[in-house]
Parts: C-alpha cells; structure tokens; sequence
C-alpha cells in the first residue's frame, strides 16, 4: 500500500492543490504470473476474495474486490492507466472511525517509460490473499 499524489487545478477557485490518496498497485505477494498463449501483458487483474485494506493498525469497515495492475512479460512495466477515488471508512481498535480517500484501478497499461528504481511495477501479484495492508 502507498500513497498517490497530483497536483490539480480542478476546483471552484481554479487554485493549484495538491491532492493525497491511499492507493495499491498490487499485493506484495509474489506469484508467477500465469501464461496466456500469445499474451505479451497480463494489464488488470480483479482480486478473487473480498479483502479488507488496513491503514495505521485501522481495518475498513466494507469489503472490496479491487483491480491491480498485472505483469508485462516483454520487459514492460504496468501501471494504473484510469483510475476512480473513493473515499474508504476504516475501523480503529478504539472505535474511532477514520475517513481516506483510496484510487481504486479501473485499467492498466505496459508501457516503456518506467519509473526509476521502483521494483514494485515489476513484480508478480497474489490475487488470493484475504488482506491488503498499508
């Protein structure tokens, strides 16, 4: 789990803002990324379980089945190409309910402008793990 930042302009006052939300590219967990014959990239992936995402020792009080980006065999990185942001409610051990905007992926794209030294765009993905933690 990470955080994704922009700048934008997208507001009444039309000021320059920076914006802040939770986001996750993929789970850490490797796993071979399965061969599609003739398929070069493997772009989006739905996990397979309900996951809860855990912020700060914090639980989301909903489940979801999130997108991910997968793997491009050919050497290609895979990055989110359309995203949405929603705003996830998260349970604390106390009781105290927390609010966060979270980017959820829509789709993904191999492309060869990769980010430097950013080994989590080339990794494999665990689509059958239950929790996703930040």
């Amino acid at each position: 789990m990470g955080f994704s930042t922009r700048v934008t302009n997208r507001n009444q006052q039309c000021e320059m803002v920076k914006q802040t939300r939770l986001c996750m590219i993929r789970p850490c967990e490797n796993e071979e990324p399965s061969d599609k014959k003739g398929k070069k990239c493997i772009r989006t992936k739905k996990s397979l379980k309900a996951v809860r995402f855990e912020y700060k020792n914090c639980t989301s009080i909903q489940t979801y089945k999130p997108r991910y980006c997968g793997l491009c065999n050919d050497g290609r990185c895979c990055t989110p190409h359309n995203t949405k942001t929603i705003q996830v409610e998260f349970r604390c051990p106390q009781g105290k309910v927390l609010k966060k905007p979270m980017m959820l992926i829509n789709t993904c794209v191999c492309h060869n402008n990769c980010p430097q030294s950013n080994n989590a765009f080339f990794q494999a993905l665990d689509l059958t793990s239950s929790e996703a933690k930040i």
